[in-house]
């Protein structure tokens, strides 16, 4: 038998990190276009079941319509059984109003340790609170699958210790909570995984995004379903004294990748007095080209630091000023590039 299993999608996610409003409401609705995807995937894929380790929804109480159109989607996947357990930020969003929307025939709601048997596999989710060392030992001739969401942990703290349940005759564990995708062993026999987030919704998710398909011969595979990636580019503009050249080097750095993609886009290198990194108008330009982009300035003011320390000037009393604050080297750093740019007659767009 094969497995989906898939957790943190997020739906309705206000997706305040992406800061153009059209953009913001078109990546809302392909979050939920990914479901759908998922869905049709499974059902292509003769795929058995779907298991959801926790939020599903982005917050405790999701719209209606939001849950109306989960409904559909699992509606209209009538051959495969939906497995869903309430995470952390939706638990209050499987109510009996979402409950009742969903249809019988195919969906298991995971929760107060109730046991599924679906075939020769048997599907139980834990919510929290459960102290997982007195879980007792499930049937060795079946292939269990436990379904958690929340961080793992090592020794006594909170949280999900994976060592606890070893020699449960665990086959699989279902995780969810962490957005990117991670695997590794419970004992001789069992396997866990962390299966990541469908749809990067920020630049804290970069990179693939998907889901895991597992089966009952012990196979564990990550495939990768983002409609889009989110992207952090570094690029080096040591030496590019004008707006044109910087966005040359962005442009060249971002056509690498997909036009499709989110980025966030980090300029660095050093910068020389009187010259400004030209971060506003690479964002307006580079979202011409691209889905979504935002750029930072990370680089650094190039100075003379012995003819700085000795000059007489109002520029000399400000470094020497700044270099006796006991601050982190970084901290100077920022806040002497902002001071010589204002004296330099600059725009000064802080933050």
């Amino acid at each position: 038998m094969k497995f989906i299993h898939t957790a943190d999608l997020h739906l309705d996610s206000a997706l305040s990190s992406i800061g153009n409003r059209q953009k913001a409401n078109l990546r809302r609705r392909e979050l939920t276009d990914t479901f759908r995807r998922l869905a049709d995937f499974a059902v292509s894929n003769e795929i058995d079941g779907i298991i959801i380790a926790g939020d599903l929804f982005d917050t405790k109480n999701a719209t209606p319509s939001v849950k109306k159109q989960v409904a559909d989607v699992i509606k209209s996947a009538s051959g495969v059984t939906f497995f869903l357990l309430a995470g952390n930020h939706d638990s209050k969003s499987f109510d009996g109003d979402f409950e009742a929307l969903l249809p019988k025939e195919n969906v298991r709601i995971l929760k107060n340790a109730k046991p599924f048997v679906f075939g020769g596999v048997v599907i139980i989710g834990f919510d929290d609170g459960y102290d997982l060392q007195t879980i007792p030992p499930f049937d060795d001739d079946k292939f269990n699958v436990v379904v958690m969401h929340g961080q793992t942990v090592s020794g006594s703290g909170e949280g999900i210790n994976v060592k606890k349940l070893a020699d449960k005759n665990i086959d699989y564990l279902a995780l969810g909570h962490i957005h990117g995708f991670s695997q590794g062993k419970i004992d001789k026999r069992g396997k866990y995984a962390y299966c990541g987030c469908l749809e990067g919704r920020g630049f804290d998710e970069l990179g693939e995004k998907g889901f895991v398909i597992f089966d009952t011969d012990g196979n564990v595979t990550f495939k990768p379903f983002a409609k889009r990636q989110c992207r952090e580019v570094k690029v080096d503009i040591t030496g590019c004294d004008s707006y044109i050249a910087q966005f040359d080097a962005v442009k060249k750095a971002v056509d690498e990748f997909s036009c499709e993609d989110l980025y966030k886009v980090v300029l660095t290198g050093e910068m020389q007095e009187g010259q400004k990194a030209e971060t506003a108008a690479i964002e307006e330009k580079l979202s011409d080209f691209v889905f979504f982009a935002k750029v930072a300035d990370e680089t650094r003011l190039k100075l003379d630091f012995e003819k700085l320390a000795k000059e007489i000037s109002l520029r000399g009393e400000f470094f020497r000023v700044v270099s006796d604050l006991k601050i982190d080297e970084s901290e100077k750093a920022a806040i002497m590039k902002l001071g010589f740019n204002a004296l330099d007659g600059l725009e000064v767009d802080d933050d």
